[in-house]
């Protein structure tokens, strides 16, 4: 037989010469080397020749740049000789060989034969072209494939009959891909090094768009193949890759349909192997590379008046890049390798929110500096005027980071929704073209998402993975099961899972911190002249004054409150105009709410400051305080309810209670909701100034060092001015109850100041009060020993 072999052998080479224009003489071959048992060998000298024109078309491209149908080492691909030859001989070792020795184009070498030197480079321009120019060339390239298989389809039928032209045909188009293989992969490289050098986002862009229309060409090919159900039904003992008398010792004859086509597949797609595996790590460079950029950008806003426009841009420049980024995620890796990807792009949006934070303080910094050179650094003296156009900017800026947490909520939520899609994807190509016999699946048709699952799982999933429980009793994929975990999956009583982990914390995080800044610049904004009139005037000399007949006479007509004050109560009164037209704006409004949860922090320094210039500190009040209780205790002082009950005075608890407005008047349940809402932000920083403004003020009484008796009463006289703005401003809990009571303390009997440190002492240890009740117990005894001192009462 092997002596007849060797005899059939020219005439099996001269009928594949002339298989275009005459099929009977291959068909004789065929009957010929069927008798022998050596179907095999005529198979493989079939399946070598066919794609010929495939590989010459692939060699010959060279960029679009000119040239003669050759590599760019000067071998003529187009050769039939060559493949007669012995260039596709069945020596493996030989075929090895000749494919290390096909060069391929380089986008960075040469376009000539010229030697070469060191100025003989490749512009950016040039790589640029050139790879659009492959782009361009790729789906061309798959259509000549498509093209090619679409006519092997039927040739093979009348060649080897119906049961062997699957196998033929799923054979051919591996072999259109075997030679090129590795110059696939150096053209892949081209578009996109790896390794970290050179990756630009318009290169794991092409690498994706290759790799996208790969897909759809895999997706084509497989339609081209023979309806595999019209053999399988009379195919039971996978006799449809046997003739007569095959050989035993064949290992490929053997080899059932569906393991062919997983190869054949799994080749063609391995040149984006490295890019699949090192998805995360290739996408870090570019997008990093970009984040620099602007980062850059977000450094040189310095300026409030241009801040709000420039921020706008800025800030949710990343989202988009980020977005492209999961979609090439989800093409490439299809759910595989998860946490590598969320954990780059975690980092990634994070960074971006750090550096928004960093530009609100430098914006703050700048503003400060402002201020303070447009107004006087002197208490009383009259500051620089209040600007509505800043606080407009500022809570424009507001608005941008409430934005930005919109966006990474949108993209939490979208990417676990991607993740729950994923993970059913990969469930339904879990056995696609795998198993044997009776456990092959081989559907009549691949769509290019179970092609993507397929591939993703070859590249990504460590071999011998198993299968896990994925808390219901079903046995699944563990990446199924890391993605279910991940997305959140909703568990069996079909309520919302809300303790799924976030998929992005470090960027939560940031973001929680931008909010932070961005409330803290507003603030500072909107308190700079209140801050800066109260900043000297504890030590005012009209505080000494103790008063002489003359100015009984002079002040007999009532003391007015002093220019500081006045300054802080027409800036009070004057923000509610600032505020309302950024309040009358709904979209801007709902965007600037996503942020405003913590905003009463931005105001505790101050009554921290008036806690301490009293002479105590919640720290040190109780050991068994923890950080939480504490800031409890601070919040409960600022909000002064049941505060009153503390004076030891009646009347200070109806006059001085806070009321809180927790309900609506008729009138007001009329309102529509937006001038509800409007109203309502307002307030909310009215409040929180308001709060600031009342726990500055207390701290700078606290630090008078001397109090005479004319100047109790012109402290007292500010402090009921102040009073009295907040009640004209109507905002629910001002004026603080602190306010009217330390008025009433500078200007009380000097017997019945004492007397009443005294009862309180003598009340010590006969009530019990809990911890948050006697921390604020302890401020106000504090407060009412501090002002005994100042007015040199001995108690």
């Amino acid at each position: 037989r092997t002596q007849l072999e060797i005899l059939l052998k020219p005439q099996l080479l001269h009928a594949l010469k002339r298989m275009d224009t005459r099929l009977g003489p291959l068909q004789q071959c065929v009957g010929m080397y069927g008798s022998l048992g050596k179907m095999e060998v005529m198979r493989e000298e079939y399946v070598r020749m066919r794609p010929g024109e495939i590989h010459s078309l692939w060699f010959s491209f060279n960029g679009g740049l000119g040239g003669n149908g050759k590599g760019n080492d000067g071998e003529d691909k187009n050769s039939d000789d060559a493949t007669n030859d012995g260039l596709y001989e069945g020596d493996d070792s030989k075929q090895e060989l000749d494919e290390d020795e096909v060069e391929d184009f380089d986008f960075d070498e040469p376009l000539d034969n010229s030697p070469k030197t060191p100025s003989t480079t490749t512009t950016p321009t040039q790589q640029q072209t050139t790879a659009k120019q492959f782009m361009e060339f790729l789906p061309t390239f798959y259509d000549a494939v498509l093209e090619l298989l679409s006519k092997e389809r039927t040739q093979s039928k009348l060649v080897f009959g119906p049961a062997l032209s699957p196998s033929i045909v799923a054979r051919v188009l591996m072999e259109c891909f075997k030679p090129i293989v590795d110059s696939f992969e150096k053209r892949l490289g081209n578009l996109c090094p790896l390794g970290g050098g050179g990756i630009s986002m318009g290169g794991t862009e092409a690498i994706a768009a290759a790799y996208e229309s790969t897909i759809q060409f895999l997706s084509l090919a497989y339609d081209q193949m023979e309806p595999w159900n019209m053999h399988s039904e009379s195919n039971d003992s996978n006799d449809s890759n046997k003739l007569t008398d095959p050989d035993p010792t064949s290992h490929d004859q053997e080899m059932p349909l569906q393991a062919i086509i997983h190869s054949t597949f799994l080749l063609i797609a391995s040149p984006f192997l490295p890019y699949q595996r090192n998805l995360a790590e290739t996408e870090r460079h570019p997008m990093m590379e970009a984040a620099s950029m602007v980062a850059k950008d977000v450094r040189g806003v310095v300026h409030l008046e241009d801040a709000a426009e420039r921020l706008g841009d800025l800030a949710p420049f990343m989202f988009p890049l980020v977005e492209a980024a999961m979609k090439r995620f989800e093409l490439l890796n299809s759910g595989y390798n998860a946490p590598a990807t969320l954990s780059s792009i975690d980092i990634l949006i994070s960074n971006h929110a750090s550096e928004l934070a960093i530009a609100m303080g430098t914006l703050s910094t700048n503003a400060s500096s402002t201020n303070n050179r447009s107004g006087t650094s002197s208490a009383g003296g009259s500051g620089g005027e209040f600007d509505e156009q800043h606080v407009n900017c500022a809570l424009e800026i507001l608005r941008i980071a409430g934005q930005f947490k919109r966006n990474i909520q949108s993209l939490e939520c979208s990417v676990k929704d991607r993740l729950r899609i994923l993970s059913n994807e990969i469930m339904m190509a879990d056995s696609v073209l795998e198993g044997d016999g009776d456990n092959a699946l081989i559907p009549e048709e691949l769509a290019p998402v179970q092609i993507r699952a397929l591939l993703a799982k070859a590249a990504c999933d460590p071999p011998g993975n198993t299968h896990v429980d994925d808390g219901t009793g079903i046995k699944c994929p563990t990446t199924v099961v890391e993605l279910q975990r991940l997305a959140g999956r909703p568990p069996n009583n079909n309520k919302s899972n809300n303790d799924s982990p976030p998929l992005f914390p470090k960027a939560l995080d940031a973001t929680s911190r931008l909010a932070k800044s961005c409330l803290s610049f507003v603030f500072e904004v909107c308190s700079a002249i209140p801050e800066r009139q109260l900043h000297g005037i504890s030590a005012l000399p009209v505080w000494k004054n103790e008063g002489t007949s003359m100015d009984d006479d002079e002040t007999s007509y009532g003391i007015l409150p002093q220019s500081f004050i006045t300054h802080v109560g027409e800036h009070m009164l004057a923000l509610v105009q600032a505020l309302e037209p950024f309040a009358s704006d709904v979209e801007a409004l709902g965007l600037a709410e996503e942020v405003m949860e913590n905003v009463l922090e931005v105001a505790v320094q101050p009554w921290k400051e008036f806690v301490a210039a009293a002479g105590c500190s919640f720290a040190t009040m109780s050991t068994k305080a923890t950080a939480g209780e504490e800031k409890m205790q601070l919040e409960m002082l600022m909000r002064g309810k049941d505060l009153g009950k503390y004076f030891l005075d009646e009347d200070a608890h109806e006059d001085d209670v806070m009321e809180e407005d927790d309900g609506m008047g008729e009138h007001e349940e009329e309102e529509e909701e937006d001038a509800k809402a409007s109203a309502a932000f307002c307030n909310q920083w009215l409040d929180v100034v308001g709060l600031a403004v009342t726990g500055r003020l207390l701290e700078r009484t606290m630090r008078i060092p001397r109090l005479g008796r004319k100047g109790a009463e012109h402290l007292a006289t500010d402090l009921n001015y102040i009073r009295n703005v907040f009640t004209a401003l109507g905002v629910a809990g001002h004026p603080h109850a602190l306010l009217g009571y330390v008025a009433q303390l500078v200007t009380l009997e000097d017997g019945v100041l004492r007397e009443k440190i005294q009862r309180r002492r003598r009340m010590e240890g006969v009530t019990e009060e809990g911890v948050m009740e006697g921390a604020l117990l302890e401020v106000v005894q504090r407060a009412e020993l501090r002002i005994a001192y100042v007015r040199s009462i001995s108690v």
